[in-house]
């Protein structure tokens, strides 16, 4: 709770030491405890959850939208998933079966982080696995979301959202 860094090069080099530190399964673990502590608010209505990450957030997104209560999984740029897992193991892709909701991947052409290859094994894992699912690729690079960084694009961005919108007031009948 409460850690929240930017993006010098000091703050980037704490957040990959913790990012070094977690593993997939506590990451579900503590996805699924905040999904049962909100269904055991009287505020909270529905049957279904949605989760939305950025970067190592979307990597987690991705291992998330594997939880049967998440209906609706966006997961902007993340890295990795096609090619490893949190605290090692078997790719995240590898995971893709068990998705039961929706995903939206997003993702950036000019990503150093993730290449257009891996964009496009993800898309075809979800294919193959006959996940509903949408992916959108915009000539942008890697932290487009953001407008705190450099790579910002408010383009990018602003399209992103409207399609974040849908899917939640689609999947979660939010609207």
């Amino acid at each position: 709770p409460d850690f929240e860094i930017g993006y010098t090069e000091e703050d980037l080099k704490l957040g990959r030491k913790y990012k070094a530190q977690t593993k997939a399964s506590e990451l579900l673990s503590d996805v699924q405890s905040a999904i049962d502590y909100l269904k055991g608010l009287s505020s909270v209505k529905g049957d279904g959850f949605g989760c939305i990450g950025f970067c190592f957030g979307g990597h987690v997104t991705y291992l998330a939208a594997t939880l049967a209560d998440v209906k609706a999984a966006a997961s902007f740029y993340g890295a990795g998933i096609a090619t490893g897992t949190p605290g090692g193991g078997p790719a995240t892709i590898t995971l893709t079966p068990q998705i039961t909701g929706t995903i939206y991947c997003f993702f950036g052409t000019e990503d150093p982080l993730i290449p257009n290859e891996q964009t496009e094994e993800i898309e075809a894992e979800l294919k193959k696995d006959g996940i509903k699912h949408r992916v959108f690729r915009y000539e942008t690079g890697h932290g487009f979301f953001c407008d705190r960084r450099d790579s910002y694009n408010a383009e990018a961005a602003a399209d992103a959202w409207t399609h974040v919108k849908e899917l939640f007031n689609t999947e979660l009948k939010m609207g």
